[in-house]
Formats: C-alpha cells, structure tokens, sequence
C-alpha cells in the first residue's frame, strides 16, 4: 500500500505533463531577460526598428505566458483551436482598423491639423482678435 501511494505521487507531478519547478524557473528567468531586453532597447533609438521589435519582443513574452503559464502546451486539441482562432480574429480585428485609417486621405486622419479656416472665423492679422463673420 505505501509503495502505491509513493509511486501514484511520483507519476502524479512527473507524468502529468511534466510540470517540474524547473521549467517555470526557466520561463521565469527567460520572461525576465526579454523583459531587460524590452527596457534596454525602449531607451535606445533605433529608428525604424524600434515598433517591430518591441512588437516581437512581446510576442515572444506572451508566447511563453500562454504556453507554459497558462498550460496550453498540455491542453486538448478543442482548447487550442478556439484559442488560435481568437488570436486570428484579433488580428483580423486589427488589420482591418488599420486598413481603414491607411486608406483615408491625409486630411481625415486624426493627426491631421483641424482647418483654422471657417465660415465663422475671419482670419486677421497677428496681435488682433478673430472677428466673427455673421452671414445675412
């Protein structure tokens, strides 16, 4: 009896998927690394680089979060394809707000400067107020 306890335990924390403290130890130490590495490169200029890196940078930490944090490296098949679904609507999501604010002339962006030109507003020269223009 007490030799079918001690090897139930055993295979309980080794044979359910390997969930060993060294494992998290690692991925803890690796989120940690690319964490520093997030710091170091967000300080530095690296001109047009810098969006997409810090962008794989963190897909690379949320990628270790999910698998091993968040167990889906051990989960059934169903789980994985609704999650991998969700992630492709995301980005579905995104592509298409961009594609939106890409196609838009330059006037309609929202960093865009309003027009100081109005019906309202008579432009005068510096140092004068705005006059108000009432139309009849």
């Amino acid at each position: 009896m007490a030799n079918e306890t001690k090897s139930e335990s055993a295979h309980g924390e080794k044979g359910h998927g390997g969930h060993g403290i060294g494992k998290y130890i690692a991925v803890w130490v690796a989120l940690l690394c690319f964490t520093g590495l997030t710091v170091y490169t967000g300080h530095e200029d690296l001109g047009a680089i810098n969006l997409p890196l810090a962008v794989t940078i963190a897909t690379i930490k949320a990628t270790l979060v999910v698998l091993f944090f968040m167990h889906m490296i051990d989960t059934p098949t169903a789980n994985r394809i609704v999650f991998v679904v969700s992630i492709v609507f995301a980005i579905v999501l995104i592509i298409g707000v961009f594609g939106d604010l890409w196609t838009r002339n330059e006037m309609t962006l929202p960093s865009a400067a309003p027009s100081t030109l109005g019906p309202e507003i008579q432009v005068s020269g510096p140092g004068e107020s705005p006059v108000p223009v009432h139309h009849e």
